[in-house]
């Protein structure tokens, strides 16, 4: 009967089947995770703490590759550092395909499509506002006397100008604090 497990240098170690079959993974894995930085104890002998350490960190991301803020530190080994970058690769293909599907949904609008309707509609806005004054004035004429009402169209044109004014600079409105 094989055994699965002995001491290596005061290590305990199992062996690589019983490795490959704890971490349920194939042999081939194994060997690709030691390139990767995986302790091994000899040929076909893993140091067990070790090994569960190492892929508990591997597969969570974490461990001693990440510095004391938990910021993830580059790989130590070049094939470590191929396997990151090509993650990263498939994040960013990933991220791109979906904004490419969104805009294909119509989710997103172009920009001079977005520019072409705000200026129109802020024409629209500002001709609309700047006439009100006069609308007003023009409803309040019956019922006070001429000056009052060209008073009150100054003061109705001035307050549009002001938030136009206000709105084409900061994009907010700020009212004055009335007088006491």
């Amino acid at each position: 009967m094989e055994s699965h497990a002995k001491m290596i240098d005061e290590t305990l170690c199992i062996s690589a089947s019983y490795t490959s079959e704890l971490f349920n993974v194939h042999r081939n894995t194994l060997a690709q995770w030691v390139k990767l930085g995986m302790p091994k104890a000899k040929a076909g002998w893993y140091p067990l703490k070790e090994c569960v350490e190492w892929v508990i960190a591997y597969r969570t991301g974490s461990g001693e590759d990440d510095d004391e803020d938990g910021e993830s530190k580059e790989p130590k080994t070049d094939a470590a550092k191929k396997l990151r970058h090509e993650a990263r690769l498939k994040e960013q293909q990933a991220e791109a395909a979906a904004l490419r599907n969104a805009v294909a949904k119509g989710e997103y609008i172009r920009k001079d499509e977005v520019v072409s309707e705000l200026q129109r509609f802020f024409t629209t806005l500002k001709r609309s506002m700047v006439g009100y004054s006069r609308k007003v004035a023009m409803e309040v004429a019956p019922f006070v006397e001429p000056d009052l009402v060209r008073v009150i169209e100054q003061n109705i044109t001035d307050t549009t100008n002001t938030v136009l004014l206000q709105l084409s600079v900061r994009g907010v409105y700020h009212a004055k604090k009335g007088k006491k």
